[in-house]
């Protein structure tokens, strides 16, 4: 069964790119173009990842992985968010990783690269590869 990511990005076009990559890629994609319809998908099952852009109006990339961490709290799951971002401030990366991320994307980046690193973490999450 394929791997489920979510993709909440503002930018139609670059959700609609980033979801046809991931399809041939192997896995199933979901997208939704706002943090409040992004927290409602996570909130289903199947999501196995999430990737969220970090500037977006209202609610923007940081403020919903915090929002997301609280609905795991309460759920019990934990599900690796990555930070998409076309900005180069260093801080960016620091405060994703206070809120819960594991990583910044820096856009543009490279599809297959960023599906190398997610295979990584579910194989490390389900401790295959482990000694």
């Amino acid at each position: 069964m394929p791997r489920t990511i979510l993709v909440v990005d503002d930018n139609a076009p670059f959700r609609g790119m980033l979801k046809s990559m991931l399809r041939m890629r192997g896995y199933e994609p979901v997208t939704a173009s706002t943090a409040a319809e992004g927290l409602k998908f996570a909130a289903i099952p199947a999501i196995d990842a999430v990737l969220v852009d970090y500037d977006m109006p209202g609610t923007n990339g940081l403020e919903f992985c915090r929002q997301l961490r609280e609905q795991n709290r309460t759920s019990g799951r934990n599900l690796p968010v990555w930070i998409m971002t076309g900005a180069l401030d260093p801080e960016v990366g620091k405060s994703a990783t206070d809120v819960g991320a594991l990583l910044v994307l820096r856009k543009p980046f490279n599809t297959d690269a960023m599906c190398v690193m997610l295979e990584r973490e579910f194989a490390a999450r389900s401790g295959e590869g482990q000694a």
